[in-house]
């Protein structure tokens, strides 16, 4: 089972949302997970089912990860 980092900004693969992840990966059956993310640009959280959460590149991600992305004040809840 593939992991995500808290904050990792991903992608929903179904409808093509972003997200940043705010908790750990929860087993939910012997070949199902869900994550819980934070919606860009809302006060929303989610689960996420972990085989639809796809990480964004890593340029995108913030720069404690590798990226290049600098957050806006008020992340995940404003995005531009």
């Amino acid at each position: 089972m593939p992991t995500l980092q808290l904050g990792e900004r991903v992608t929903h693969a179904i409808d093509g949302r972003s997200g940043l992840v705010i908790g750990r990966t929860e087993a939910t059956g012997w070949n199902r997970a869900l994550v819980l993310v934070a919606i860009e640009g809302s006060t929303r959280n989610e689960y996420w089912p972990l085989r639809h959460t796809v990480a964004r590149p890593r340029l995108e991600q913030v720069p404690a990860l590798g990226g290049r992305f600098q957050p806006p004040k008020g992340f995940p809840l404003i995005i531009d």
